[in-house]
């Protein structure tokens, strides 16, 4: 949830999320009640919960799928995870997604992409650089001359 109709103060987000990351039943001044949250209090705060399960759902799909399409291989384009079958770099694709750049002109330029094989790209850049050492980059050395 990144907007709630009330504001929280911290010990409610805690518990909050002590709901959502547990079966619980119940956390501090939350429960659950079949597809919503209720924050009990002078007015209780209801919180339906079967769109919010929906969207987490169908981007999980777009991901796993997305996924499925990446290869990476050192002799295209240096090892750079690619949509399998093409050149193209998921990076920059999600990238220029991220900055704003309309899907249909993606899709455009790069016909052999879906729809979704954007999506996926955006997310795919939101999670940032796996974990690992960086590469390193070359040294340049005036030789003499």
């Amino acid at each position: 949830m990144h907007e709630l109709p009330v504001g929280l103060d911290k010990r409610l987000r805690k518990e909050l999320f002590d709901l959502l990351a547990t079966n619980k039943e119940r956390a501090g001044h939350w429960r659950r009640e079949a597809h919503r949250l209720v924050l009990e209090g002078h007015v209780p705060v209801v919180l339906p919960t079967d769109e919010v399960e929906r969207r987490v759902e169908e981007r999980v799909g777009t991901f796993l799928r997305g996924r499925s399409r990446v290869v990476s291989r050192p002799e295209i384009l240096g090892g750079e995870p690619v949509f399998e079958g093409t050149r193209i770099a998921v990076r920059f694709v999600g990238d220029r997604a991220r900055k704003g750049e309309p899907i249909a002109d993606l899709l455009e330029d790069y016909p052999a992409l879906r729809a979704e094989d954007v999506e996926f790209a955006k997310m795919y850049v939101a999670l940032g650089r796996p974990p690992g050492r960086p590469k390193k980059r070359p040294k340049f050395v005036r030789g003499d001359g």
